[in-house]
Formats: C-alpha cells, sequence, structure tokens
C-alpha cells in the first residue's frame, strides 16, 4: 500500500519495517516507540542505506511543540588527514544513531527497550530475505573490502542473509544503549575500526551524544516551513524555496522552459551557499543565508555548476494520532565505507568534509546531507523527507511546490516525476514534457520520499513507488 489514510500510520521505505511500527501502535506504543522499533529493522534489513554504524536526526511534533535531535558523529579527535577519500577509513566518523534511540527511550518512549529491538533481534539472528534495493545496492558494491564480502558479497535477490553478531550487539543495546559507546561492544567496535585503518578510539565514542537542536524556520507562501539547522544542509532547502517565492515561480506551469531555467539557477545558487558556508556551528558561525536582500541579489548574478550526488538513506514517518514523528537514518554512500566490524557497516560520513569552514578536524561534525521538511499552515501539516544525498534539497522543494503550488494532493505530490540537477546533467522524469535527458517512470534516482499530511481529524501517509516502501495504517 502507497497510500494510507487513518489517524495513526507508519510510512518506511520497507514493508518489513512499517509491519513492525504498524504492530507497536496497535500493542499500545506511541509514535517514539515505534520510531525506535522500526529505525532498528531498517538497520537489519537496509544495511546499505543505514544501521549502527550511522547516523540519525528526529522531527517530532508533540502536543508541547516541536522537538528535533542531530545525532549526526563527529570525527576522531586524531583526525590529521588533508583531504579524506569516497571509503578511506578516516571517512568513520562516530556513529550517533543509537545515541538517538537512547534519546529517544529515556524521554518519551513507554514500552521496554528489549520489546522494541526484539523484531530487529530476530531478524538479524534467524535472517531475512534479501529484498531487490539491498541486492541491486551489492551488486553495484562489489570493488568494497574483505569485511564486506565476507558479509554480503556471496547474497543475491531472494537469498537469506543472517547477521548474528549484529542481533548480539543489539541485545547488549537493548539492555543499555550506552554500552555502544562505553562498554566491551564499544572496544569491540574500536578494535575492529582500527585494524581497518581508522584512528578512532574509546574516548571518541565515550564522550560523544547527540543534541537537541532548534529547528530553522521561514516561510513559503501560506506556509511557515522548518529544516534542520546546520550542520545539515536543510537551510538549502530553504533558501531554494526563498528564492521561487522572489522569482513568483507558482505563476507558471511546472513544465514552462523559462521557470525550469530559472529553478535551475537557483539551485547552483542555493548549492553553492552550502558548499562555502554550511558547517559544524561550533566551528564556524554561518551567516544568515536566509536574508531577502541578500537572496534578491544572489538572483541578479551568473550561477555556477555544482557536482551533486545521491546517496543510500532512509527516511520514515509515523503519526499516533497525538505525536508526528520524522525520523531519517544514514551511512551516506551505499554501505558507507565499505568497513564491517561485527555484522555493523560503518559509515563515510567524513567524505562530507571538503576545504575552509568545512575542512576535516578532530572531533568535528562534517557538513551534512541529511534533513527533514516540515510545513504547518491552520489546521494542517506536512512531513516530507527522502533517500536523496546531495539532491535531498531539490527533492524537498519539488515535492513540496508540487503540493502548494500546482494544486496536487501529498501522495500525488510524491509520486509525481522529478527534475534532477546533478552537475552539468539535468534529468526529468520521462512524464515531463521538458527538453531534457529522460529518467523512467520509477527510478530510485530522483529520490525515495515517505510522506506524511494531518488535516484535521485524519492522517494520509505516503510510501514512494520507486522504492519497496510501505504505508499502514492502524
Amino acid at each position: 500500500m502507497q497510500v494510507a489514510v487513518g489517524e495513526k500510520i507508519v510510512t518506511s521505505q520497507n514493508y518489513l519495517a512499517t509491519h513492525v511500527g504498524a504492530k507497536v501502535l496497535e500493542d499500545g506504543g506511541n509514535a517514539f516507540d515505534a520510531t525506535i522499533a522500526v529505525s532498528a529493522v531498517l538497520s537489519v534489513v537496509l544495511p546499505h542505506t543505514s544501521g549502527l554504524g550511522g547516523d540519525g536526526f528526529l522531527f517530532a511534533l508533540t502536543p508541547e511543540g516541536i522537538i528535533a535531535f542531530n545525532s549526526s558523529g563527529w570525527s576522531p579527535k586524531n583526525l590529521k588527514k588533508e583531504k579524506i577519500g569516497e571509503r578511506d577509513p578516516n571517512s568513520i566518523v562516530v556513529p550517533g544513531l543509537v545515541d538517538a534511540w537512547n534519546f529517544i527511550y529515556n524521554e518519551y518512549a513507554t514500552m521496554d527497550l528489549s520489546r522494541l529491538l526484539s523484531p530487529a533481534i530476530a531478524l538479524s539472528t534467524n535472517g531475512f530475505y534479501l529484498g531487490k534495493s539491498l541486492y541491486k545496492s551489492i551488486l553495484s558494491s562489489s570493488g568494497l573490502g574483505d569485511t564486506w564480502k565476507k558479509t554480503f558479497g556471496d547474497k543475491t535477490f531472494g537469498s537469506k542473509l543472517k547477521l548474528p553478531r549484529l542481533g548480539n550487539a543489539l541485545k547488549i543495546i537493548s539492555r543499555d544503549p550506552r554500552d555502544f559507546y562505553q562498554g566491551k561492544l564499544a572496544e569491540e567496535i574500536v578494535n575492529g575500526l582500527r585494524s581497518n585503518g581508522s584512528t578512532m578510539e574509546i574516548s571518541d565514542l565515550c564522550v560523544f551524544h547527540g543534541e537537541k537542536v532548534k529547528m530553522i524556520r521561514t516561510t513559503y507562501r501560506d506556509f511557515n516551513v522548518y529544516e534542520f539547522p546546520p550542520n545539515s544542509q536543510g537551510i538549502t532547502t530553504l533558501e531554494i524555496l526563498k528564492m521561487s517565492e522572489i522569482k513568483e515561480l507558482w505563476k507558471r506551469p511546472y513544465t514552462d522552459y523559462e521557470r525550469v531555467n530559472d529553478y535551475i539557477k537557483i539551485l547552483s545558487i542555493a548549492y553553492t551557499d552550502r558548499d562555502n558556508y554550511v558547517a559544524d556551528p561550533r566551528f564556524y558561525q554561518i551567516p544568515d543565508l536566509l536574508d531577502e536582500i541578500r537572496l534578491k541579489n544572489a538572483l541578479k548574478g551568473k550561477a555556477k555548476t555544482n557536482i551533486l550526488s545521491d546517496g543510500d538513506t532512509t527516511f520514515f514517518a509515523i503519526s499516533d494520532g497525538e505525536n508526528l514523528v520524522g525520523f531519517i537514518q544514514s551511512l551516506f554512500y551505499p554501505f558507507g565505507s565499505g568497513i564491517v566490524v561485527n555484522d555493523i557497516v560503518f559509515n563515510n560520513r567524513g567524505f562530507g568534509f571538503t576545504t575552509g569552514h568545512n575542512q576535516p578536524e578532530g572531533r568535528k561534525r562534517p557538513m551534512h546531507t541529511l534533513s527533514i521538511l516540515y510545513a504547518e499552515r491552520e489546521g494542517e501539516e506536512l512531513l516530507i523527507g527522502c533517500a536523496g544525498g546531495d539532491l535531498r534539497p531539490q527533492i524537498h522543494s519539488q515535492v513540496f511546490q508540487y503540493y502548494t503550488d500546482y494544486g496536487m494532493e501529498i501522495d500525488e505530490a510524491v509520486h509525481s516525476p522529478r527534475l534532477i540537477m546533478t552537475g552539468d546533467k539535468i534529468m526529468v522524469g520521462i512524464r515531463l514534457e521538458i527538453p531534457l535527458p529522460k529518467l523512467d517512470i520509477i527510478v530510485p534516482d530522483v529520490g525515495i520520499v515517505q510522506a506524511i499530511k494531518r488535516k484535521g481529524s485524519y492522517t494520509i501517509g505516503v510510501a514512494d513507488p520507486r522504492s519497496e516502501g510501505v504505508a499502514l495504517p492502524v
């Protein structure tokens, strides 16, 4: 089911994860309980996208207000590299996902953690059958190292995969999540990473904690729109929307050639700002990129070409009838660094470091592609997230503009074809009558979106048909 309507909804990129989340809600858990359970299952069945070796961002709308938690990791304190390669062992930063679970569990959960992690433990210990997205990612990742090959290298579509050491790690975490950062499990992880060339030390894990952050807010037409602040690239989405508003793009058909040219220029300006300014705010004070005078002046100038790529990430959203939760987790590239320790795939987030304000430094968070879009107007709320790497700001902005500017319902906005800029290459969905290179109707190259709309007494959950995603009502 790609669209579900009800009061309580779970939508994710994988049918098993959605089923588990719906069962938690059915058994009396809240959206936060379901978030931990869904996140853990995705960490097992989509190990190319995310997992214990990666990071996570939480957005929640509660009766008390907005909660935002950034659990992206920092680099080892002894990092001395000026440039980090795509699959370099130095690209591994402290994984933040488990600390996000710890935060959610201690602050908002109502069920026992062992109950919430039990489906993921069972799937990793007893095994699960490979879906098409995991299999395709294995096929395209054959050049990764020995630890990856031993774990995934011989698997085919429909074959069964057991990850018993991951199951054991989840059992340890179910007793105390902080053991991932300072217990015996942490020592095993650090020893494994160091044997593969990382400079990670146990102290890098011990002192790490994610942090509550304040979402950045702006307006787009009659909506208040929120995104995660830097080190996230969420502000890039807001820049795209503000410049689109300044240029009044909605007054022209979506496929109008002049509108497309203006939109591509807007993308180039926003991504240039991202590359110049978005960095860890503990190391650099980021200027006000949303200042309207500044944006108007930028639109008068020339745009440059930005080289962008997608990534492998997974986003899910949950409504329990009271709380609305969005959660995104990632390794960055498919299978991250390609280094596997205790059946845990570790990230390559350090490849997000560049130069200048975002240069590599010890205990610094790289510029991060993860973000979540939340928008509201009177009596109506939207939550949009996706897999998409660098492309996320253009995916978020397009889905939102389909909804706000072109009269689409949220499921139509998610399902509709998109335009993607990856640098000097612009591609569009085959159904768009724009004279640019065409993509097939259903391909993940344009991002995989999950979304929830809540209006009055009903909620709509949407799963992108470009994935194995499912939306279920409870």
